[in-house]
């Protein structure tokens, strides 16, 4: 999604509507862009051949994309309007390497703790040889501010939230480690969103 220069500006100084007060439907009523299409702006530049996003949520991601020509598939462990496949997502139901880009938006911290390791080795295993992981995550500290303030936040409001097993967000060198821990590497790291979140793209070390 292209901004106007007009947009980019009244997104800007909109900021702190679209980040606690406002929800997602009246952002878009008044113009403003939210903070899902910022991710998913974000994501696709990076986004190529068949894609597998895990955690899909409503699966705009995927369904934007296959709307643009594209192949992929949205998968989750909760049952969102939306979503293509309910399942597993540490036990994925795809062939090895069936996939070019696999996406995981703005939820690794949503993984239960003791799953984590489990869900990444399965993005490897279905992911191709040449393919990129591409995951965004906001730090702990902004995490914790705006899921306290985002009142109509569907991890806590539909969803739900277990705190003992999930986090509000994760450290850089939390994710670089646990990626590497499941034999990724780091190729690019970026901010956006005026710095207050990350992407991360990741290829597979040789085996």
């Amino acid at each position: 999604m292209k901004k106007s220069f007009a947009r980019s500006i009244w997104d800007f100084f909109g900021f702190p509507l679209r980040a606690f007060v406002l929800d997602e439907r009246t952002q878009k009523k008044i113009g403003l862009t939210t903070l899902k299409e910022e991710r998913m702006s974000a994501v696709k530049l990076y986004m190529r051949g068949n894609v597998l996003d895990i955690g899909c949520g409503y699966n705009d991601l995927v369904r934007n994309y296959r709307a643009e020509g594209g192949q992929g598939i949205g998968i989750d462990v909760f049952p969102f309007d939306g979503v293509d496949k309910v399942l597993d997502t540490a036990n994925l139901p795809f062939h090895d390497k069936q996939f070019d880009t696999v996406t995981m938006i703005a939820n690794l911290n949503h993984i239960p703790y003791r799953k984590r390791a489990a869900v990444i080795t399965e993005a490897r295993r279905v992911l191709r040889d040449d393919g990129v992981l591409v995951i965004t995550m906001i730090n702990e500290i902004i995490g914790w501010f705006c899921h306290k303030l985002i009142w109509w936040d569907f991890d806590q409001k539909e969803r739900g939230m277990n705190l003992k097993e999930e986090n509000y967000g994760l450290s850089d060198n939390y994710v670089i480690d646990i990626m590497r821990k499941c034999a990724f590497y780091p190729v690019k790291k970026k901010r956006f969103l005026y710095g207050l979140n990350n992407l991360y793209i990741f290829r597979k070390q040789e085996a």
